[in-house]
C-alpha cells in the first residue's frame, strides 16, 4: 500500500521536473555580436558576465541571466545562461581576442553589433 508521504513525495517530483522542462528552449539564442574588447585590457570573468548581460538584454532575452564562467585552454570564457528559475538555459563562449559572444554548443558566431 502507497502511504500518502510518498504519493506528495512523486507528485512533487514530476510537477518540478515538468516544471523545468515546460517551455521549450529555442535552438540558439538570437544571434548578436559584442566587440567592446579595449585593446590591452585581458578578459576577465566579470567583464565577460558583464557582456553577456548587456547581450542578453539587447536581444531581448532580459530574463535570462549570466551563471557560472570558467576559463577555457585558449584564454576565453565559457559563460552559462541561467532562465528566471536558476537553471541552466545554454552556454555562451565570450572570445578573449575580441569580446565576440557565440553559441558555445554549436561554435556559431553572432551576426548582430552591440
Amino acid at each position: 500500500m502507497v502511504r500518502f508521504p510518498t504519493l506528495v513525495a512523486a507528485s512533487f517530483a514530476v510537477v518540478v521536473t515538468t516544471a523545468a522542462y515546460a517551455h521549450a528552449a529555442p535552438e540558439s539564442i538570437a544571434p548578436n555580436t559584442l566587440i567592446a574588447q579595449v585593446a590591452g585590457k585581458p578578459l576577465t570573468i566579470a567583464a565577460a558576465k558583464g557582456k553577456v548581460t548587456e547581450w542578453l538584454s539587447a536581444t531581448g532575452y532580459s530574463r535570462l541571466r549570466a551563471g557560472d564562467a570558467e576559463f577555457d585552454r585558449q584564454g576565453n570564457v565559457k559563460v552559462e545562461v541561467l532562465n528566471p528559475q536558476g537553471t541552466p538555459y545554454t552556454h555562451v563562449l565570450v572570445h578573449a581576442a575580441d569580446g565576440t559572444i557565440t553559441d558555445a554548443r554549436a561554435g556559431v558566431a553572432t551576426d548582430r553589433k552591440g
